[in-house]
């Protein structure tokens, strides 16, 4: 969550609180069949059905927008990152856990430390989201988001345990590097 409000920080600083929603919203589900379709993962060509959104949706349309930065910035997540993370890992079981482990110490970290992180977290979620289906003519949206934005948004996160693989300066480098390259395909 933190590292996608990060991206969206860079791209667009005065973004309102539904365009930074929209960029956690389409982690609204905890089911990885139903992410993996939302995040086009699913979709032999990633980049093409990313571009293929980005031509269906109004970029005016501050929620969409955010919901595209999203995808884009997963796209590189996923290609660069999780690999590195993957094959380094030497821990016991499968390396997932201990990955999504490491995310969750990086978001605590970051929202603890960096200076934009409440303020941020404060416009997302004072952001109306009453009428989910008003938000977007395009995107596969549930029939109402706000209980995913009051489930993460009010989710304590006191973790005291530092990441080990991601840190917050990475995060911030790949946001700024991630704006540049969004700015850049969009």
């Amino acid at each position: 969550m933190m590292v996608h409000f990060a991206v969206g920080r860079e791209y667009r600083p005065e973004g309102d609180g539904l365009y930074l929603f929209g960029n956690i919203a389409p982690d609204f589900t905890d089911a990885r069949a139903i992410k993996d379709v939302i995040h086009l993962r699913d979709r032999p060509d990633r980049l093409t059905a990313l571009s293929e959104l980005r031509d269906a949706i109004d970029i005016e349309n501050g929620f969409e927008l955010g919901w595209l930065l999203h995808l884009f910035a997963d796209l590189r997540w996923d290609s660069e990152l999780i690999p590195k993370f993957r094959d380094a890992y030497r821990g016991e079981g499968h390396w997932f856990p201990a990955y999504r482990d490491e995310i969750s110490k990086l978001n605590n970290w970051m929202y603890q430390h960096v200076g934009w992180a409440r303020e941020i977290c404060g416009r997302a979620g004072a952001a109306d989201v009453s009428e989910s289906r008003e938000l977007s003519r395009v995107l596969p949206l549930p029939l109402e988001l706000g209980w995913y934005r009051n489930r993460v948004l009010s989710r304590p996160l006191t973790r005291r345990d530092a990441p080990q693989v991601f840190s917050g300066d990475m995060a911030q480098e790949f946001a700024a590097e991630t704006a540049r390259r969004f700015k850049e395909w969009l």
